[in-house]
């Protein structure tokens, strides 16, 4: 045997540690979880073939990263992440060892298309998660089109991972906590080989859309299911994306205490159990197993998915007209890929967003980016900041009141879709 062949070989195995680590997510994740994965038999054909194919995960919340190395398991799947985090401590040095494939966020990287080609012609598994950031209120994010490009030019079989309850085992909202309760992934064939490359890329995101769609409430509702106790584990941190009161329709007059929240402008109340869904007072959550049909008095909404809806309503409204916009002062901090660790500096200044894009302005610089490449900018309502990608260097622009990103997410999906 050749030493190219040698080569060839090792990195067909992947690094051990991938395996250890597959092995102690589906362990972990039984224990904690009872965590089970259910895979189509085309999908086991294709991890017992040796083949390398795409594997393309929802996104519900962090927990994700778990269920999908444990569906991967035995096989060796290289991630795809943002480069930024590849040089972040400890986390930096687990992604490079693991063989991740680093992606300049939202923006072109073509050093990273290539190894995402490079690694099915290889025979691995190329894991992604298409939608680029947690959901919002449980329900699917917009997928770029981008995605149908790269399975046109695989031509590899693809499927599609959907974990079930990470909503609730680990609220993305809520950093830390991890729930006990079951959780499942279910992996599933999507396109067989060569089948993606015959078809259009609206034909691709049409099937993509549909197999990857996921309704946590709706998972959860009648289900009969729970998460923990609804009064001895209440939501935390939910009026980080609740910024509309649903009762007066103030913005920014939401907080949240122990599961308690409420409004300062009108004094509306609910409690919010960690079975994710709203109720009148503590002592209702208590017995209560959500059921279709359920709502609070006078047609308010019942769970995080049904506020967000009203929220989606309000910015589908106020951005009807061409002179809208949104502004907000913020902190800027930077980081340089490949450099810096973490982000530096402490300078104020404003953010706009409106019909042109999106604008920052402080007392060194001005940034202004198109709406039609606003899939730079991404909004993280979990930490408070919209982060904006530009080549190696990113700013993070750090909000006071941790509502504001997530009004930032709906904006720019609301904007996106007049377009």
């Amino acid at each position: 045997m050749s030493a190219e062949e040698k080569k060839n070989k090792k990195d067909r195995k992947g690094p051990v540690i991938f395996a250890i680590l597959g092995f102690l997510a589906r362990l972990a994740g039984w224990l904690v979880c009872g965590l089970t994965i259910k895979a189509d038999p085309r999908v086991l054909e294709w991890k017992k073939s040796g083949q390398g194919f795409v594997v393309l995960c929802a996104h519900p919340s962090e927990m994700d990263a778990v269920v999908l190395i444990a569906g991967c398991f035995p096989r060796y799947a290289r991630f795809v992440v943002g480069a930024q985090q590849l040089y972040r401590g400890l986390q930096g040095l687990m992604l490079r060892t693991l063989g991740v494939i680093p992606k300049r966020q939202f923006t072109p990287d073509i050093a990273s298309v290539k190894e995402m080609l490079r690694t099915v012609k290889d025979g691995h598994i190329l894991a992604m998660m298409p939608e680029g950031r947690v959901s919002l209120d449980g329900r699917a994010n917009p997928i770029d089109a981008s995605t149908a490009k790269l399975l046109q030019k695989t031509g590899c079989p693809v499927a599609v991972m959907i974990p079930e309850g990470s909503f609730y085992t680990r609220p993305p909202y809520d950093h830390g906590a991890v729930i006990r309760g079951k959780l499942t992934g279910r992996l599933k064939a999507l396109f067989e080989a060569g089948e993606a490359s015959s078809l259009s890329a609206e034909e691709i995101m049409a099937r993509l859309d549909a197999a990857i769609y996921y309704d946590a409430a709706e998972e959860l509702r009648g289900s009969g299911r729970k998460y923990g106790s609804p009064f001895k584990a209440p939501m935390r941190g939910v009026s980080k994306l609740l910024y509309l009161c649903p009762s007066c329709g103030s913005l920014h007059t939401m907080s949240d205490s122990e599961g308690t929240v409420s409004c300062s402008s009108c004094g509306f109340t609910v409690f919010a159990g960690r079975d994710m869904f709203f109720h009148g007072t503590r002592e209702e959550a208590k017995a209560c197993v959500p059921s279709a049909g359920l709502s609070l008095k006078y047609g308010l909404p019942d769970c995080v998915t049904a506020w967000n809806e009203l929220q989606l309503g309000h910015e589908r409204s106020f951005w009807q007209d061409p002179e809208a916009f949104i502004e907000y002062e913020v902190i800027k901090k930077t980081m340089t890929i490949g450099k810096d660790m973490d982000f530096s500096g402490d300078i104020k200044g404003r953010l706009r967003l409106d019909h042109e894009g999106l604008h920052y302005a402080d007392a060194d610089e001005s940034l202004d980016i198109k709406l039609s490449l606003l899939p730079g900018v991404s909004a993280d309502y979990r930490d408070g900041f919209i982060a904006c990608y530009q080549g190696d260097l990113i700013r993070r622009f750090c909000c006071g009141d941790l509502s504001v990103p997530a009004r930032f997410v709906n904006s720019l999906m609301v904007l996106k879709g007049l377009r």
